[in-house]
């Protein structure tokens, strides 16, 4: 409580019984003791009231700080890409003998060519039940929490967005033995044609910093592969025999890991470089800021620098056109879940966005995070 109210109501209480007093010599009724007590416990309420507003260590204030997060550890914010990728992995276990068709949950279907697709490290052949991996990844909420955005290396070493018709990562064990792919396989994936200039597409492999294939829990950069018309097409098959006809898309692989159906984005407006200010004491180690772009439905891209002395993300090779309309994302862990906030921008040179406070972020699971990515513009 404010002291000044505080002493008004005291000045008040004095003035009464002073009042009663001038009028009467008589003790003081009854009544007028209850209207005391009632005063007096008047006078704990607002004690009470007071620890709740002025004390900071009241009950209410510190419920309020509580509230506002704070940093994680890295290790916990790493562990959730990779929680992500475990859960969206699916897995299917087969005779080698009967390796055909495998259909994936979201429409894509690998294919091999039989027990010859596969053999050991040594070179002998596989025999018995073998698992087959798939990861499929068609929409920017699952690219969020894999960590696996749409964002290419262009020959030059530089980093530009893309816009993907779907990711895979596909891979082949027996027990903890890595097998070897033979004879490739194929993959076909659904083409969705709201994403647009679809004869534009090609095939990209996941790549980290070092330019080595990823593995599956490897942070990685998308770059183009030199696909001929008999490794990479679009076909129209209503006869298909696993039962998904349709557009789709074609392609011969040699190698297990990741893939990612693709076209460069491309925007004639001029460009700029744009900044991210996260809250105090979070930076590249305990959190990830993402840029969605607004009616590009697989177009995500991660501020993928940050500088230590000016405390900004940053996307650092300024091609993000100005006037495009995007959300920002900033993405950490909060009790083993994913916690997050988004602002919607409108780029101007220069652009820099700032969340000024972790009182800001939102708590939610990994599905939860995904729907509402999935559920912006």
């Amino acid at each position: 409580m404010n002291p000044f109210h505080k002493l008004s109501i005291f000045a008040l209480l004095a003035l009464t019984l002073s009042a009663g007093s001038a009028c009467t010599s008589a003790p003081p009724p009854a009544d007028d003791d209850d209207s005391v007590d009632d005063d007096d416990s008047a006078t704990d309420d607002d004690d009470s009231a007071d620890d709740d507003d002025d004390d900071s260590t009241g009950d209410d204030d510190d419920s309020a700080v509580s509230n506002v997060q704070a940093p994680p550890a890295p290790e916990d914010f790493e562990a959730l890409a990779l929680y992500a990728r475990q859960d969206l992995l699916q897995s299917y276990t087969v005779d080698v003998n009967a390796l055909g068709y495998i259909n994936g949950e979201q429409g894509t279907v690998l294919s091999f060519l039989g027990p010859d697709s596969l053999s050991h490290q040594d070179g002998s052949p596989v025999t018995g039940n073998v698992t087959v991996e798939l990861l499929e990844v068609f929409d920017k909420g699952t690219m969020l929490v894999a960590n696996m955005p749409s964002m290419g290396q262009m020959p030059d070493g530089g980093i530009a967005q893309l816009v993907s018709g779907g990711e895979h990562f596909v891979n082949a064990t027996q027990g903890d033995e890595q097998l070897v792919l033979n004879t490739g396989f194929i993959l076909t994936a659904p083409v969705d044609e709201e994403v647009g200039e679809i004869e534009r597409m090609t095939m990209f492999r996941a790549v980290t910093e070092d330019g080595l294939d990823a593995d599956f829990d490897d942070e990685a950069v998308w770059v183009e592969e030199e696909v001929g018309g008999d490794e990479f097409m679009i076909n129209q098959t209503d006869d298909d025999p696993t039962g998904n006809g349709g557009l789709q898309y074609w392609s011969l692989s040699s190698q297990f890991g990741w893939s990612n159906i693709d076209r460069w984005y491309s925007d004639p407006r001029p460009k700029t470089t744009i900044h991210v200010d996260v809250p105090e004491g979070f930076d590249d180690t305990n959190c990830a800021v993402y840029l969605s772009y607004d009616n590009e439905p697989t177009a995500l891209a991660n501020f993928d620098t940050y500088d230590a002395s000016t405390e900004l993300f940053s996307e650092h090779y300024g091609l993000i056109p100005i006037g495009l309309e995007v959300h920002v994302i900033l993405v950490t862990e909060f009790e083993g879940q994913w916690s997050y906030a988004i602002q919607a921008e409108t780029i101007v040179d220069g652009q820099l966005t700032t969340f000024p406070s972790a009182a800001a972020l939102i708590e939610t699971d990994m599905e939860g995070l995904s729907a509402v990515i999935n559920g912006l513009p």
